[in-house]
């Protein structure tokens, strides 16, 4: 994943504590993000930190955890996103 590209929670991102209420508007394909910085870990944070701008004014204060920067995610929490298919 780079900056730039559409992302959304992956199923491990769904579950996450302070992300589960979000799970209807996931499964709907509304929870979109973009990728605004990818960078190293610390001493705390291993592996790379992936900062997500949400899209929807709704899911704009989604965080990985309750006590969290706003946006902040691993790169297992994510996905890249996939519009759903349109009904005919």
């Amino acid at each position: 994943m780079k900056e730039g590209d559409l992302v959304t929670l992956s199923q491990y991102g769904g579950n996450l504590e302070s992300c589960w209420i979000y799970w209807r508007d996931w499964r709907e394909g509304k929870l979109v993000g973009m990728l605004v910085d990818v960078s190293d870990g610390d001493y705390y944070w291993k592996g790379k930190k992936y900062k997500v701008m949400w899209l929807s004014q709704k899911h704009s204060k989604i965080k990985r955890r309750h006590w969290m920067p706003v946006g902040i995610f691993k790169r297992g929490d994510l996905k890249m996103y996939k519009a759903p298919e349109r009904k005919r």
